[in-house]
């Protein structure tokens, strides 16, 4: 029988060795919950389907095994032919007429076999309509399943395996011990519920990447090579290039340095400790990026709890990717590290997709807070497939205070499992820690009386560190452009150089053309960074700046957006930021007077008339407004706020208003009408994954018909689709900027065909992750119907730029053709 023929030779791979294959890599993953046994049956069971006489013809036509055609009947059967739900079906009837432990499990497996193929990833328990796609899927009848087919025809060595795990108790045991664990008495009942739903992911997660691994590595034998699925990583040669590179550092004896090095020895011996929540609480400009890294590796090395197999670095911005990637870079070795910032293809389930996909096997994985989330929450497979990468790993939550509001209950419940479970290790990073663990506990909150603080005395190590002032400049009116480039042509007099963040791209636009136009002085130089532009784009202005803030000489003009706020080393002696939240004006500050070069730098506060924060911005506007509440009472009682808006006081103030007025955020609301396809009522994010109230109240309605035998009722399909990290989605587009003109064209040669060898292909791909810039999807619609966007090649899912629509000087892409005259100019 027939799993997969291989495009390139005919080469046949058989169902029994791809099963076989399929269950070992499931084996190995789930193994960090205990779980072999159950790893091992899900990838036995998941394609039995292909064993029934319809599947085999299809497969012998869509390959050209049966000529013409039956190329042609196959062509008419493609989709609609079911292969996953006899082995759900097969599972289901063992385990679901038990305890209710045993019924658990019985859907947890059940529904991750039924799921291996679905666009939307694990189908919902119970939908919002009241009606369960999983009950009906498990309900198909043996015409369309074949389950009774399936057991006659499968290889006997097989089933035999089959029929020994769904009988040993072990497989039950190890099963139950865990959902104990997950349902301890002190975790809220909504919690315990939500956990069981990322169980539930997880296990799917194992499936899904044994699956894919094991159908690319027959697909294109090279891909054996080039993943590391059962290596670890030389955790004592990269911390040894670590310490080597550290070792500089302590020839270096100003304040600063030896502070940074204080701060990176806290690191290294908290690195021991059995905890599995850490607090890194450092101001800015303190060298957390090292110092965590520090942290990561020596835990890697000496932790003998665990065997850690990865390290992975989240982080808010791209921009922070740029420069921290690099660096870690030039420690570790080109190698050791992986930046996975933006997804260029989007979700298509062929094999070479399933490899090209990055799935976080490297040593050091650099992310971003959306993909991580992605991983836990998103819709489709590709993103599913990581979240078991999890397991077994430090993750390093760098400013984790820009954590989006609505996720914060989805997070905590996150990290809880990741710690509790995966036995993973996290450590969140931030000069400006969030209340994390004064939120609803009924919903989720991290407890952070169990989790380490690194360092022993923040508040002092704060005052020690403090090199800026916070100055409120707003006004009741506002401020015009001219008032702003006015200001900050005083300031930048002063003082040589001027950062300004503002809070959109438009605004930053408007100030960068009019600095550029109205401000006189010689030598000026006025640059411009943005989320337009790909990585590659804001290194060169990056390195620019940092050799123009060095130069007293030149007067020079930086106009972001926030993404500068962290992660960017750079050095100004003055900064103006648009009204934003506490936290946003703190860490701008951070690029103030960096390395303590002069007395002491001002940041000042200025509200833009001229800024507007309409529809997804409207949360700057509530932070504008609870900043605005802690400036106004710093002006009437600055002792109350430590004297200081750069205190733990007056941030824990602001926290305190920002949190308690966005309760209800939190929890991830979904409205009804909206989504797609749009939802039937009103729900969130925090119930669809636990209780499903929402789904509970219509199936009520309708007599509970068809909740009866199951115990979970998470909506996963349903959330997954409404589900958005960011209020519109972006797709991954690569730009002609300078090496990304060679990319477009190697890659247009190279992905259509079969004959390249794959880790060729996987590494221009993740080269391209450099010259890629994520577009919100109206910009998206603009630049198709201006014929702008081209597909690489058919199918790939991989979309390149116009050169007309990027300016390689200032703006990255835009959404008007550059003239011939500017194209010659770039």
């Amino acid at each position: 029988m027939i799993a997969h023929v291989r495009k390139s030779d005919g080469c046949i791979q058989t169902l029994e060795e791809h099963l076989r294959e399929t269950g070992e890599f499931s084996e190995k993953f789930c193994a960090v919950l205990g779980l072999e046994q159950v790893g091992r049956l899900l990838g036995l069971v998941h394609d039995i389907g292909k064993y029934s006489s319809e599947f085999d013809e299809y497969i012998r036509g869509a390959t050209g095994l049966t000529g013409e055609e039956g190329l042609r009947d196959a062509l008419a059967k493609k989709g609609k032919i079911d292969h996953s739900t006899s082995g759900a079906q097969l599972i289901w009837k063992q385990y679901s007429r038990n305890t209710d432990i045993s019924k658990v499990m019985a859907q947890v497996l059940s529904v991750a076999v039924m799921s291996h193929h679905s666009r939307t990833g694990l189908l919902d328990f119970l939908s919002l309509d009241g009606f369960s796609p999983f009950k009906r899927r498990l309900n198909r009848p043996e015409v369309s399943t074949h389950l009774n087919e399936v057991l006659a025809k499968i290889d006997q060595s097989i089933l035999n395996e089959i029929r020994q795990l769904l009988a040993d108790e072990r497989t039950m045991k190890a099963f139950e011990t865990l959902l104990y664990e997950i349902r301890k008495p002190e975790l809220p009942h909504i919690c315990q519920a939500f956990q069981c739903g990322l169980l539930a992911r997880f296990i799917f997660s194992c499936l899904l990447d044994a699956d894919r691994l094991s159908t690319a590595n027959f697909e294109n034998k090279t891909t054996k090579d080039f993943r590391s699925t059962s290596e670890n990583p030389d955790w004592n040669l990269l911390t040894d290039r670590l310490e080597t590179e550290l070792a500089q550092w302590k020839e270096n004896t100003d304040t600063l340095s030896v502070l940074r090095n204080q701060i990176s020895s806290h690191c290294r011996e908290a690195a021991t400790r059995p905890e599995m929540l850490y607090l890194l609480e450092v101001p800015t400009g303190g060298g957390k990026t090292l110092a965590s890294l520090r942290f990561a590796l020596t835990r890697a090395r000496d932790h003998t709890e665990f065997r850690c197999e990865r390290i992975i670095y989240v982080v808010p911005y791209t921009t922070i990717i740029d420069q921290n990637a690099k660096r870690v870079r030039a420690i570790l070795g080109e190698e050791a590290v992986l930046e996975h910032h933006s997804n260029l293809a989007i979700e298509r389930d062929t094999w070479k997709n399933r490899v090209l996909s990055e799935n976080w096997d490297a040593p050091v994985v650099f992310t971003t807070s959306v993909q991580f989330l992605n991983a836990l929450f998103a819709a489709g497979t590709t993103t599913a497939r990581r979240m078991h990468q999890l397991a077994n790993s430090v993750i390093i939550f760098d400013e984790v205070q820009a954590l989006p509001v609505n996720m914060i209950h989805a997070f905590n419940n996150a990290v809880e499992f990741i710690t509790r479970q995966l036995k993973g290790t996290v450590m969140l990073c931030t000069a400006t820690m969030p209340s994390l663990d004064r939120v609803d506990r009924r919903y989720g909150a991290l407890c952070f009386q169990n989790a380490f603080p690194v360092i022993p005395c923040p508040d002092d190590l704060a005052q020690k560190l403090k090199r800026t002032h916070i100055r409120d400049e707003t006004r009741q009116e506002g401020w015009t452009v001219g008032e702003v480039v006015e200001f900050g042509g005083k300031k930048l007099k002063q003082t040589g150089s001027l950062l300004v963040v503002c809070n959109t791209k438009a605004a930053a636009l408007k100030l960068f053309d009019a600095f550029r136009g109205e401000l006189e002085l010689p030598g000026l130089k006025v640059l411009h960074l943005s989320t337009s532009m790909c990585p590659e784009h804001r290194r060169d202005v990056i390195s620019s700046l940092e050799k123009l803030t060095m130069n007293p000489l030149t007067p020079v003009v930086c106009i972001s957006t926030q993404l500068i706020e962290a992660g960017v080393d750079l050095d100004f002696a003055c900064v103006i930021r648009s009204l934003a939240g506490l936290d946003s004006i703190v860490q701008a500050g951070g690029r103030c007077n960096r390395n303590n070069q002069r007395d002491s730098g001002d940041v000042y506060v200025i509200n833009f008339r001229f800024e507007s924060l309409e529809g997804p911005l409207r949360e700057i506007q509530q932070s504008q407004t609870h900043t605005r509440r802690v400036l106004q009472e710093y002006r009437d009682f600055p002792e109350s706020l430590g004297g200081d808006l750069l205190s733990r006081a007056a941030m824990n103030r602001y926290y305190q208003y920002h949190f308690h007025e966005r309760a209800n955020e939190m929890l991830y609301q979904m409205k009804a009408g909206r989504g797609d396809p749009p939802l039937e009522k009103d729900t969130s994010l925090i119930d669809l994954l636990s209780l499903n109230q929402a789904g509970r109240a219509t199936a009520a309605i309708k007599g509970d018909i068809e909740t009866k035998e199951m115990i979970l009722l998470q909506g996963f399909s349903t959330a997954a689709r409404s589900f958005n990290v960011i209020n519109a989605p972006t797709q991954g587009v690569l730009v002609p900027y300078q090496r990304g003109k060679d990319l477009i064209g190697e890659l247009s040669s190279v992905l259509p065909r079969d004959d390249v060898p794959l880790p060729y292909q996987i590494r221009l791909l993740r080269e391209a992750q450099s010259y890629t810039v994520n577009v919100f999807p109206n910009l998206v619609r603009q630049l198709g119907e201006k014929g702008a966007l081209n597909e690489i090649c058919p199918d790939s899912g991989v979309y390149y730029l116009d050169e007309r629509h990027y300016d390689s000087d200032y703006l990255g892409v835009t959404a008007d053709a550059l003239s011939k005259l500017e194209l010659m100019t770039i």
